[in-house]
């Protein structure tokens, strides 16, 4: 049972997004396949269209291109 305990705890879900439109005060996020509005505060600043992106846990952070590759 333990064993179970521990892994629960170390397990993690990614979400990843594709930055499709960017204004003064919304990113607009398309994740799986979703578009989701995000408040431009919980972005990082210096998003492009087309960066992938990835939840930190407090504001959404671009992937580097050799992230993407690896995931």
């Amino acid at each position: 049972m333990a064993d179970q305990d521990q892994q629960s705890k170390a397990c993690r879900i990614e979400r990843i997004g594709l930055v499709v439109a960017i204004t003064d005060d919304q990113v607009r996020l398309e994740i799986e396949g979703k578009p989701v509005n995000v408040p431009r505060s919980k972005t990082t600043q210096y998003l492009v269209l087309g960066d992938r992106v990835s939840w930190s846990g407090t504001v959404w952070v671009k992937i580097r291109d050799e992230e993407v590759k690896e995931r």
